[in-house]
């Protein structure tokens, strides 16, 4: 194969502003097309997916990945362009939340097989499907332990006996919104979102959960976009730090 290899990533960068991408599974592409033609989140263009979809040749999208501006220079950015980036993609994620999942139970990749998560497993295999969200939260990556690894306050202890009765909605989940994979021009305005692996039908506050995975929910000014961005869940980002202090993918 022909082109330039982009890090580590299986993406090489080809003439004419296309890129190929080798995809872990066949749900990217579709999911990709299922966005860019039901929402107005810039996705690219996909020209061609052979090999059963495993294999993606798509167009280019303005901008740089939004992780060029970590470190100082995102935290010397303006109010108003930090402010901007909040809201773009608090209206990207809430266009997700409102497709409606071919099943209001089922907890699935895309195209209705198993998860595919990082905030799961590193090794990126596959788990589920699960029948609903409470066979998910039965799992040992989302277990939270009352007493494990330190003793718990009343709170905790609560919402881990609540989890398992609680109703929550399934919402289409990008999975992976980090500074990698989300491309901004020079003034911070979004220009696309990339690398749609880890979509499925997700419990609602996935999206927030994955964004803010492993040392992530720790690096500023990244965290604070994120919950300023999506206030909602409070308890359910209690019960991730808890998971997260012995439970590592």
């Amino acid at each position: 194969m022909f082109g330039q290899r982009l890090g580590w990533s299986s993406v090489f960068q080809l003439p004419f502003g296309l890129y190929v991408k080798l995809s872990r599974t066949p749900n990217e592409a579709s999911a990709m097309e299922y966005v860019r033609t039901r929402t107005t989140i810039p996705v690219p263009a996909i020209l061609d997916c052979p090999y059963s979809r495993w294999l993606i040749v798509m167009r280019t999208l303005p901008g740089k990945p939004f992780s060029e501006w970590e470190g100082p220079k995102l935290g010397n950015a303006p109010k108003e362009q930090l402010q901007n980036l909040q809201d773009g993609l608090a209206d990207w994620v809430n266009q997700l939340r409102a497709l409606a999942p071919p099943d209001p139970h089922r907890v699935s990749g895309f195209l209705g097989g198993g998860v595919e998560s990082f905030r799961i497993n590193d090794s990126f295999t596959p788990v589920g499907p699960f029948r609903n969200p409470a066979e998910f939260h039965g799992q040992i990556f989302c277990k939270a332990y009352p007493d494990y690894p330190e003793p718990g306050d009343e709170r905790l202890k609560r919402l881990i006996a609540e989890r398992p009765h609680k109703d929550y909605k399934l919402c289409f989940t990008h999975g992976d919104i980090l500074p990698f994979n989300i491309l901004a021009d020079d003034e911070l305005r979004l220009t696309g979102l990339i690398d749609w692996e880890c979509a499925g039908w997700m419990p609602e506050y996935w999206e927030k959960a994955a964004s803010l995975r492993s040392a992530w929910i720790r690096a500023e000014p990244w965290s604070k976009i994120i919950r300023d961005g999506f206030p909602e869940y409070e308890d359910d980002m209690i019960l991730e730090k808890r998971i997260q202090l012995w439970f590592q993918p």
